[in-house]
């Protein structure tokens, strides 16, 4: 069975082991755009990270130039990626952490770092009761935020519906699915990740030689 590949990696950890490689005019520009350079140093990172999973899943000699963004609604050089040698891809940064997946099926990735925020308006009311007698509340709300996140980059959410869309099962557990797509999520010292993907994810982080290593199943991921 075919299955989606998914890497997350601490940003310092790609910068270190992958090459640097031009990212197109575009994403230079957004770079430029941004004032921090840890967030420079993120979206960086995602874009090499991306890159580097669609090469690891076959899809060639793929470099960060290779990679573009299409608005639905304005035609312009942002929002959901473009399909890159006939694959879909999905990239996501945040405080330190990157993500990236691909699938011959489309597919949304995010990751979110360990954070005490918690935005009770994007919770439908059986979540705000799941999280609010949690162990860790705050690592439950990533796990949920995350899986939302990964829902509207696959493009089956808004953002504007996440009080209505339930991704929760208990504080540690996802659903399996959502609109025919599989939720998956993998938490990782200092931060959770999460995908929806039509085919089962194939979850790993970035070895010190660039080689992909295999993260422990702690999610779900099963078509209901």
């Amino acid at each position: 069975m075919e299955q989606s590949t998914v890497v997350v990696a601490p940003t310092r950890h790609v910068l270190a082991v992958l090459p640097h490689a031009p990212l197109g005019m575009a994403a230079e520009a957004r770079l430029r755009r941004l004032r921090s350079p840890a967030d420079r140093d993120d979206f960086t990172a995602a874009r090499l990270l991306a890159a580097y999973a669609l090469r690891a899943a076959g899809a060639g000699e793929v470099s960060p130039v290779d990679l573009r963004q299409r608005c639905e609604v304005c035609g312009g050089q942002h929002g959901l990626p473009l399909a890159v040698a006939g694959r879909h891809v999905s990239w996501s940064h945040a405080a330190g952490w990157v993500a990236a997946g691909t699938s011959w099926s489309r597919l949304g990735v995010d990751v979110e770092a360990d954070s005490e925020v918690k935005l009770a308006d994007a919770l439908t009311p059986a979540e705000r009761a799941l999280i609010g007698a949690a162990a860790d509340p705050a690592r439950a709300f990533r796990l949920a935020w995350t899986a939302k996140e990964a829902c509207v980059k696959a493009g089956v959410a808004r953002l504007d519906g996440f009080a209505a869309l339930e991704v929760l099962t208990t504080p540690d557990a996802l659903r399996p699915s959502h609109a025919g797509l599989l939720l998956s999520s993998r938490s990782v010292p200092g931060a959770i990740a999460a995908a929806a993907t039509v085919e089962p994810a194939r979850w790993a982080t970035l070895g010190d030689r660039g080689e992909l290593i295999p993260v422990p199943d702690r999610g779900v991921g099963r078509r209901a």
